[in-house]
């Protein structure tokens, strides 16, 4: 099969993960609400006729007010199997968030602070205000701010939510709930402490929360396609219009940091957004993660670029993300070998993916960056892959020289990454050139060993061995090759082993080793 196919196949034929719609339309999203709540007759869409009547309940926890009507295009559905005159679509909101701001209280968040101090609508009192209203399949809720309470920050709010989900594809009322709840009320959590982080931080933490909520729900599995298929867009920089999606797929690189660093790191987050109120959120991540996390986030980003290379297919139990067969796998652009391309371009926090053929002994790589470009935080990702594993992946890290090798005889491909992992910054342009054992490269010497002895401790007759400590250092794909110092750095992995002998017992272990069936 065609080296770079079989991923776009994957991708556009949805490899197991389910589509997902943005949850808020741009036209409404984020909006501050003068216009007034739904109940008035001057509020934007979606909203109440004045011919309907709204009613509301209490939550059992007494921390939300549900507002809703039995009539027109926003009825909720009318059941009421317990007969005590309130639907039961109306109770199975009230208990939902109550589950959630419970749940998110116990990881460490604010919560949204009382709006009864606003000057305007409150809703009835300053419990945190649900409004069930017809979206009409154009997105299916919102957080709407209101106020902040000490100048750019502490802000409160309420909340859309879909009155009856009809036409949506969820698979029961209770499935539609918990993901809008756990999806907007994790907005309104953001806006308690700071509101404007950005699409990317804004929506891809409450795929995140959601994920975290319930890891049953298939939000951000259905989300991760957006990001993978473009893992060459930059994580700096908010999408408009139809690629706005790519916002919510963002959710992966959050719920990546959950699980390498725990949910600690996403508070942190938070809490330093209102530290440093001007600050962008890439910014805030690696004032974080250095001073509570001994990390940087160009050390995450390479980390979370390595995983990647695991998910769908070729996701390995024990490596990488903890459901990774469920994620989109990412998408890599085809070259033939020997290939020089003397023009790639990377943005910072972002990748740039390409996929030769495999079974060589050794596939090699090259990145230089043009004269002048200042080469830290680059990294340089060599993976030896079939089409359900990923065999073994060697990396290098700038500033020093990126030049990588990976034994690929018995790999049906190579992916090779070019990685950025700037917490700001403009693109960056090299010279990427990939080669195979024996094949002469037109642009920078690969050093690409001989085939080498046979280990006659394979059961194929063995793998070559990888080459001397200049091709880098071979890392899981759910493994971090870089430790943190004394000094909250990282430096690369050493130890009294030399990287031929590394590479050469990795290759063994993982010469033997069969992809487990997936959880």
């Amino acid at each position: 099969m065609t080296a770079g196919v079989p991923t776009l196949l994957l991708l556009l034929a949805g490899a197991g993960t389910p589509h997902r719609l943005p949850h808020e339309v741009e036209a409404v999203k984020g909006l501050a609400a003068e216009s007034g709540r739904p109940t008035s007759p001057t509020a934007l869409e979606p909203r109440y006729l004045p011919t309907d009547t709204v009613e509301s309940i209490v939550s059992p926890g007494e921390r939300f007010r549900v507002h809703f009507t039995r009539q027109g295009p926003n009825a909720v559905p009318l059941t009421d199997a317990d007969g005590n005159g309130v639907p039961d679509f109306v109770e199975l909101v009230g208990r939902t968030y109550e589950r959630v701001a419970t749940f998110y209280a116990g990881l460490g968040f604010r919560l949204p602070p009382d709006d009864a101090n606003t000057s305007q609508d409150d809703g009835g009192d300053g419990r945190f205000d649900v409004y069930l209203v017809d979206f009409a399949l154009r997105g299916d809720g919102a957080f709407r701010q209101e106020v902040c309470l000490e100048g750019t920050t502490h802000c409160t709010g309420y909340m859309l939510q879909e009155n009856d989900f009809t036409g949506y594809g969820y698979p029961s009322d209770a499935e539609a709930v918990e993901t809008l709840a756990s999806h907007e009320f994790f907005h309104a959590v953001q806006a308690a402490y700071r509101p404007d982080l950005g699409g990317i931080a804004s929506e891809g933490t409450a795929v995140w929360a959601t994920e975290r909520f319930e890891p049953a729900l298939d939000d951000l599995e259905g989300f991760t396609r957006y990001y993978m298929s473009s893992p060459d867009r930059s994580l700096l920089t908010d999408p408009t219009g139809p690629g706005v999606s790519f916002n919510y797929g963002a959710g992966l690189f959050f719920q990546f940091l959950g699980e390498r660093f725990g949910d600690g790191v996403l508070v942190a987050l938070l809490e330093e957004s209102v530290r440093q109120p001007e600050a962008r959120w890439p910014l805030l991540l690696d004032t974080c993660l250095r001073r509570d996390f001994a990390s940087t986030f160009d050390a995450a980003f390479a980390q979370f670029a390595t995983w990647n290379l695991g998910t769908g297919p070729r996701a390995t139990p024990g490596g990488g993300y903890a459901r990774g067969e469920g994620y989109a796998p990412v998408l890599t652009a085809e070259a033939g070998l020997p290939t020089s391309m003397t023009s790639v371009r990377v943005a910072a926090a972002a990748s740039r993916l390409f996929e030769v053929p495999g079974g060589a002994p050794f596939v090699a790589a090259t990145f230089e960056p043009d004269p002048g470009t200042d080469p830290a935080a680059l990294h340089l990702l060599v993976a030896a892959v079939t089409d359900d594993a990923v065999l073994r992946v060697t990396r290098v890290d700038g500033p020093e020289a990126l030049r990588a090798q990976v034994a690929a005889q018995d790999a049906t491909r190579v992916v090779v990454a070019v990685v950025d992992g700037r917490s700001e910054g403009l693109g960056r342009y090299g010279r990427l050139c990939i080669a195979a054992t024996g094949q002469d490269a037109s642009c920078a010497p690969l050093q690409v060993p001989d085939a080498g002895t046979p280990d006659a401790g394979s059961p194929d007759g063995g793998s070559p061995d990888a080459g001397g400590a200049d091709a880098g250092s071979p890392v899981e794909p759910g493994e971090d090759p870089r430790t943190p110092t004394s000094s909250g750095g990282c430096q690369t992995a050493g130890g009294p082993l030399s990287g031929a002998l590394v590479a050469l017992l990795l290759g063994r272990r993982l010469g033997r080793r069969r992809r487990s069936p997936a959880r």
